[in-house]
C-alpha cells in the first residue's frame, strides 16, 4: 500500500482514530437490540454477542506478536476493517443464529487486531515519550467518531431499520482505507513501535515474565467483565420498558461518546500529577459506581448519568491502559504482544460480560445484572489496588537501561512532539 496525497503525521493520526471508530466492532451496542428484534431472548443474545469477544481472546495476543514483526502494518489494517464490513453485512442477510455467529466470530478477530497494529502506528511515528500525549488526542478523535457514527447509526435505525446500520460500517471502512493511504510509510520507525530491539527470548517468555502486565491484564479483564454489557443491556432494558430501541440505543451511546471525549483529554492532565496507574483506579471506581447506579435506572433522569459515568470510566481507561503497557513493556521488543496479552484479558472480559448479564438477568432480572457487573468492578479495582505497587518495582531492561532508554527517548520525544 502506497500512499498518495501525505498529510502531517497529526493530522493522519487523527483522522485515523476518527474513521476507525465508525468501521470497528461491527453494530457494537446496537447488535442487542438488533437481536431483541429479531426475536433472541436474552440469553442467546448474550451469547452471541459474546462470540467476537471469544474470538479476540484467542486471536489478541498471536496478533501482537505478528504487528511486532511485521513492516506491513498500513495494509494489515486495512485488511482488518474490510472483514468487519464484510461481516456486519453478512449478519444482517440472514435471521439465522449460526450465521450470526459466524459474523462475530470475523469480526472479532478483525476488530482484536486493530488496537495493536494502531498504538504501534502511533508509537512507531511519534516516539515513546510523546505516546502519552498523543494517546489522549487519538482517543478523543475515536471518541468522537464513535459519537458521529452512533448518531449515524441512529439515523438510519430509527428511519429505516436496524440492518441499515450496515451502510454506516462500510462507508466508514471505505474512509479508513483512505486516511491509510495518506500515511507516509518512512514516518514509521518498526523499532520504535516494537519498544526496542528483542532479546531472544520468545514472546511468551516475556509476557508471563512481566508480573505487572500480569497484574495489569487481571484488572482489564475485570474492568471489562463489568464495564462491557452495561450500555447494550441498559438499552435492552429501557426498549423492554417500551423506548424505541434504535433511537434508545443511539441516545445513549452518543452521550457516553461525546463524555468520553472530554475524558480522553483529561486522562493526559491527570496521567501528569497521577500517573497512567492512578488514572486506571479512577476508572475502575466510575465502573463501580456506573453498576450500581444502572441497577435504578427507572427514566431518562438516571439513564443520563449512568452514560456520562460510562463516558467518563471508557475515556480515562482507554488511554491509562495502552500507556501502561508501553511503560510496562519498554526495552523488551514486545510492545505490541504486551499490549495484545493485555487486550486478550480485554476480550476475556468483552466474551464474558454479556454471558454473564445475560444469564442473570434473564432468571433475576436487569437490575441484578447490573449490581453483579458493579461487584465485578470492585473486584478489579482490589486487584489492581493491591498489585499495584509492582508497576514501580520491576523493569523488564533493568533500572540502568531504563534510565539511559528514558533519556535517549526524551530527546526522540521532543524532537517528534516539534514535528506532530
Amino acid at each position: 500500500m502506497t500512499g498518495l496525497t501525505s498529510m502531517q503525521p497529526a493530522t493522519s493520526l487523527l483522522a485515523l482514530n476518527f474513521t476507525l471508530a465508525g468501521a470497528r466492532e461491527g453494530f457494537g451496542p446496537f447488535l442487542g437490540v438488533y437481536l431483541q428484534q429479531q426475536g433472541f431472548d436474552p440469553a442467546a443474545t448474550g451469547l452471541a454477542m459474546g462470540l467476537a469477544g471469544l474470538a479476540g481472546l484467542l486471536a489478541t495476543t498471536p496478533i501482537g506478536a505478528l504487528v511486532d514483526r511485521t513492516e506491513n502494518k498500513r495494509a494489515v489494517l486495512a485488511l482488518a476493517v474490510a472483514a468487519i464490513a464484510v461481516g456486519a453485512v453478512a449478519l444482517v442477510s440472514s435471521n439465522s443464529l449460526w450465521l450470526i455467529a459466524l459474523s462475530q466470530l470475523v469480526i472479532g478477530v478483525a476488530d482484536t487486531s486493530i488496537a495493536p497494529l494502531v498504538a504501534a502506528l502511533t508509537l512507531g511515528i511519534v516516539g515513546r515519550a510523546a505516546y502519552g500525549d498523543r494517546l489522549s488526542r487519538n482517543e478523543a478523535s475515536n471518541h468522537a467518531g464513535n459519537a458521529a457514527n452512533a448518531a449515524l447509526s441512529g439515523l438510519l435505525g430509527y428511519t429505516l431499520g436496524l440492518g441499515f446500520v450496515a451502510i454506516a460500517i462500510v462507508v466508514m471502512a471505505v474512509a479508513v482505507c483512505g486516511v491509510l493511504l495518506t500515511i507516509d510509510p518512512g514516518t514509521i520507525d518498526h523499532g520504535t513501535a516494537r519498544g526496542g530491539e528483542q532479546d531472544g527470548r520468545s514472546t511468551v517468555r516475556v509476557l508471563l515474565e512481566t508480573r505487572p502486565l500480569l497484574v495489569l491484564a487481571g484488572t482489564v479483564l475485570a474492568y471489562q467483565a463489568a464495564n462491557g454489557a452495561m450500555l447494550p443491556f441498559l438499552a435492552q432494558a429501557r426498549a423492554a420498558a417500551g423506548s424505541d430501541p434504535s433511537l434508545t440505543t443511539g441516545v445513549m451511546t452518543v452521550v457516553a461518546q461525546v463524555t468520553m471525549v472530554g475524558a480522553a483529554l483529561l486522562a493526559g492532565r491527570l496521567a501528569r500529577g497521577r500517573g497512567h496507574a492512578g488514572v486506571l483506579t479512577l476508572a475502575l471506581g466510575l465502573v463501580v459506581v456506573r453498576g450500581i447506579l444502572a441497577a435504578f435506572a427507572a427514566s431518562w433522569w438516571v439513564v443520563i448519568p449512568v452514560q456520562v459515568l460510562e463516558g467518563l470510566a471508557m475515556g480515562l481507561g482507554g488511554v491509562a491502559i495502552p500507556a501502561l503497557v508501553a511503560e510496562i513493556m519498554d526495552g523488551t521488543g514486545h510492545a505490541s504482544a504486551g499490549l495484545g496479552g493485555v487486550m486478550t484479558a480485554y476480550g476475556a472480559g468483552a466474551a464474558l460480560s454479556p454471558v454473564l448479564a445475560g444469564l442473570v438477568s434473564q432468571y433475576f432480572g436487569f437490575g441484578a445484572s447490573f449490581l453483579t457487573l458493579a461487584g465485578v468492578a470492585g473486584a478489579g479495582l482490589l486487584l489492581w489496588t493491591v498489585g499495584r505497587p509492582l508497576l514501580g518495582g520491576e523493569s523488564p531492561r533493568g533500572h540502568a537501561g531504563k534510565a539511559a532508554g528514558e533519556a535517549a527517548g526524551e530527546a526522540a520525544g521532543e524532537a517528534a512532539g516539534e514535528a506532530v
